[in-house]
């Protein structure tokens, strides 16, 4: 796979000489090429061509390898790996839940020790010739050593098992490709560009205001840590496990972050600080029923007078927030909100996370409540997954006591996607800070 990756690599490179041959004849009024440039660019083209044949030739014999390899090595543990001499029968491609393709790739990694051609063996023998084509096929990572990208359709895979799990996804969150890593594109900030006009007269300048949205790539790297005993007994209570273990870890990070993240360089801004500073304001002190609805009332104004489409409009929560909507009693003893049963408040839907904290604020008491229109919220996801994996590598638990995987008879799983984060309308965000509601 080194070698696809270099040939790629120069062919990438080649074709900037000839695109850079082209701007130059665009630069100079749209002329022809010179005599110099059309053998310069003919050499480039004549290059591109063996370097497509080349890439051609090794990608084939990678999949036939893939495909003729036999089981080689030892499982995490010392178990060893018995060829059978067969593999796995043809049959009709069953449909697999979200994750459980990732789940099988990460697994003929590990137990493949990185391996390529051991893994693709161990995925056809498990799962299917097709499994182990994927993973013979895979492209080694230029940016982490020892790493594998996963292809562009399962990494959308793991990316769709988030989705019910991260809260800014799950309400319905704009998700991108970034191709490249990059965009810019243009977020209306206020104003209207339309207005009626009589035959003949011209259109008038609307007080429209527009600024630039800009998606940059962060990365974002999970440890997985995997107990070995589980992969030697393959089943799909271990797949589901596997894809859970990898679900959670990078789940629970990306809720924080596109919730409350400040926004760096190195990560994405979240929802609490892409909204417009008008559109942040404090509960009332007073906690009574028409406060509560008041305030809640508040939160939807500051969208429908920005006239915001309110295409997927909901609220994101604390779960103290959710319990204490839900038994709230009105004065005749009813139910204030009896609708949060079937997940709504007024007619909005919404999600309670732990990721809305409730200890904010000089009494550690405090939380927040967001309403938006979420459809005006963008994640840019980069499709591409890196996998890397070590039996012998240390990692820190949660208790901030060091464990040794080796010792303690784990893999470590390492797991990095890139994403960025922004809103197509500032005003499409409203923040409702200091509730101290159920504190």
């Amino acid at each position: 796979m080194d070698r696809i990756t270099a040939l790629r690599a120069a062919q990438a490179a080649n074709l900037d000489q000839m695109e850079a041959l082209l701007a130059t004849a665009h630069a100079d009024g749209e002329r022809d090429l010179t005599a110099e440039e059309k053998a310069a660019y003919a050499a480039a083209q004549a290059e591109d061509d063996r370097l497509v044949a080349a890439i051609g030739r090794e990608t084939d014999a990678e999949r036939r390898r893939a495909a003729a390899a036999k089981p080689l090595p030892g499982l995490p543990g010392g178990t060893r790996i018995t060829p059978t001499g067969a593999t796995v029968p043809a049959a009709a491609a069953e449909p697999l839940q979200p994750g459980i393709a990732f789940s099988r790739i990460t697994q003929a990694l590990i137990l493949g020790d990185m391996d390529q051609r051991a893994a693709a063996s161990i995925a056809e023998e498990r799962w299917g010739s097709d499994f182990g084509q994927v993973v013979g096929n895979m492209e080694q990572s230029t940016t982490t050593k020892g790493g594998f990208l996963v292809d562009t359709r399962y990494a959308s895979d793991f990316i769709d098992l988030l989705r019910p799990t991260v809260a800014v996804r799950a309400m319905g969150a704009r998700e991108i490709p970034l191709p490249g890593g990059n965009l810019t594109t243009r977020k209306k900030t206020a104003g209207s560009a339309a207005a009626y006009v009589g035959e003949r007269q011209a259109i008038p300048t609307t007080d429209v205001r527009v600024g630039q949205m800009t998606l940059s790539a962060k990365k974002l790297a999970a440890i997985v840590p995997i107990m070995n005993e589980l992969l030697r007994r393959p089943s799909r209570q271990v797949d589901e496990m596997v894809r859970e273990d990898l679900r959670e870890s990078v789940a629970i990070t990306e809720d924080q972050q596109f919730l409350r993240g400040v926004g760096s360089a190195t990560a994405p801004t979240g929802a609490r600080y892409l909204a417009a500073a008008a559109n942040v304001f404090a509960a009332n002190a007073t906690i009574n029923l028409q406060n509560v609805t008041n305030d809640l009332a508040a939160l939807r104004l500051k969208l429908l007078t920005a006239n915001i489409p309110m295409s997927r409009a909901g609220y994101i929560i604390s779960w103290r927030t959710a319990i204490f909507l839900e038994t709230l009693l009105d004065g005749n003893g009813n139910k204030a909100f009896p609708e949060i049963s079937q997940g709504r408040i007024g007619p909005y839907p919404f999600r309670a996370t732990n990721s809305v904290p409730t200890n904010l604020g000089a009494g550690s008491n405090e939380s927040e409540i967001y309403f938006a229109d979420w459809a005006q919220m963008v994640i840019g996801d980069e499709d591409r997954l890196t996998i890397a994996a070590s039996d012998v590598a240390s990692y820190v638990d949660t208790d901030g006591v060091t464990r040794s995987a080796f010792q303690n008879d784990e893999t470590l799983i390492r797991v990095i996607e890139h994403h960025d984060t922004g809103v197509r309308y500032d005003q499409a965000i409203a923040v409702l800070t200091g509730v101290k509601w159920g504190a």
